[in-house]
């Protein structure tokens, strides 16, 4: 167990290099509050003129492409250059993004920024699981893991709010400043000590392995820690000596398998019961559902209570265990979504006058329902897979299901906008409900509990 000033480091460097996912929360957040100001009529922004349903799902989903494309650019460069260098490059495209949006002046630039801003993220996911993984005592894994969801959804508050009361090109200079503090804080913060191991620097793996568990001085080191960084050391220095090349074969072990089913399968769940698109387009959901306030004050609400839900999170999920908490998160999701759907169904297909009474009731229905995807299935997919798949093909096997979560956001996103037009929102909102439910079902009989493994033991040496 790291040292109290071992966690303070963890959480220092967890907190520095969320710096960049508050950011890019922001950049998903973005479509909610400017979406709707780009589609105006009356919008003298771009040359192009008013933006179309079409377009607006192209702008909404196309970030999911550059992530796409990014997780695969930045699982390369992790492997290549190791955990620092890869998070540090994330600034390039994520600063692109910033600088085209303030510049556009065609839907066409608007597309290329969305891609940049996907690619940034792409990496994030990457990147971050494996961060965690490395620098974390298995007592505050979960909580640390559980940041990657607190920064990106405090992002999406902060683009709610500040949207809400900044101009187009004013929140694009004012979003630089996050990139920038990144860049100067990362320079404290050391790479991890199995990528120093695995670049055959030995003496600076030691010193971050100090840092991260807390010891100023070699004479602070109790046998146990001595042992914790022989057993890490041994471990790097077995799989360099063996083919470190990952093949085919070594994703055909019963655990392999399972585990990336697992990864993949949770990614689907995360994006199709629907939050992540609900996101995304706050302001037309609220707008369509009947709220009693201002798309953008529904927005705001809604932001505040999924960091609410994501602070809980930090208290269940090293507590309660990741697979109670995901079936009691992945069922409260459905049976929100479901709920809202029935209302919904009946503000369109009913006499409305006494739905004026439970006007209230959208906002209310839809802040629980994110609350409880918050405390489990907004977080919980990003940081397990790392705790359930062998060591050598958790880059690898990581990475792959990072793809799927892209892929499966994009056909989200684009579809979204689309479907709210052929179905209903109460029809999507159902969908939603359906997918949720069957997720609890998998959950509940495949998906098993990883609280506190080891995930470098001395039987892996």
């Amino acid at each position: 167990m790291a040292s109290t000033r071992g966690v303070r480091n963890q959480i220092f460097a967890t907190g520095v290099m969320n710096l960049i996912n508050l950011s890019h929360g922001a950049a998903l957040g973005w479509v909610s509050p400017y979406l709707p100001i780009l589609m105006s009529p009356d919008q003298d922004l771009l040359s192009t003129g008013p933006v179309t349903v079409e377009q607006g799902s192209w702008i909404g989903s196309i970030l999911c492409l550059g992530a796409l494309f990014g997780a695969f650019v930045y699982g390369y460069l992790v492997e290549k250059f190791g955990i620092k260098r890869t998070l540090q490059a994330l600034v390039i495209p994520h600063s692109a993004f910033w600088i085209i949006t303030y510049l556009a002046t065609s839907v066409h630039q608007l597309y290329l920024a969305r891609f940049l801003a996907g690619l940034s993220g792409g990496g994030i996911i990457v990147v971050f699981p494996l961060f965690i993984a490395d620098i974390s005592d298995k007592k505050i894994r979960g909580i640390l893991g559980s940041f990657l969801a607190l920064t990106s959804n405090s992002g999406f508050l902060l683009m709610y709010v500040i949207g809400d009361v900044l101009s187009y090109h004013t929140v694009a200079l004012t979003m630089l400043a996050l990139p920038l503090l990144f860049t100067v804080l990362m320079c404290f913060v050391p790479d991890t000590p199995q990528t120093c191991l695995k670049k055959g620097r030995t003496a600076e793996a030691e010193r971050s392995f100090m840092f991260y568990r807390g010891i100023r001085t070699q004479a602070e080191k109790t046998s146990a820690l001595r042992q914790e960084f022989d057993n890490m050391e041994k471990f790097i220095e077995h799989n360099s000596g063996q083919n470190s090349r990952v093949t085919l074969a070594d994703f055909k072990s019963r655990e392999a398998k399972l585990g990336i089913f697992i990864g993949v399968f949770l990614m689907f769940i995360n994006q199709f019961c629907g939050i992540f698109a609900i996101l995304t387009y706050a302001a037309t959901i609220f707008a369509g559902v009947g709220s009693i306030l201002s798309p953008n004050t529904s927005a705001i609400i809604m932001g505040t209570i999924q960091i609410v839900g994501t602070l809980s999170s930090f208290v269940f999920v090293d507590l309660a265990g990741r697979k109670v908490l995901l079936i009691i998160s992945t069922f409260g999701t459905g049976l929100g979504l479901f709920v809202l759907a029935v209302f919904n169904w009946l503000t369109v297909n009913m006499s409305t006058h006494w739905i004026q009474d439970y006007s209230w009731f959208p906002i209310v229905s839809l802040s629980a329902t994110v609350y409880l995807f918050s405390i489990g299935l907004c977080s919980i997919p990003f940081f397990v897979l790392p705790e359930l798949l062998p060591l050598k093909i958790c880059n690898a096997g990581n990475t792959l299901s990072m793809v799927s979560i892209t892929i499966f956001a994009f056909i989200s996103l684009k579809i979204f906008p689309i479907m709210v037009e052929v179905i209903n929102i109460y029809g999507v909102l159902g969908l939603y409900a359906g997918i949720s439910f069957a997720g609890v079902a998998v959950i509940t009989f495949i998906v098993p509990e990883t609280k506190g493994k080891n995930l470098i033991s001395p039987q892996s040496v």
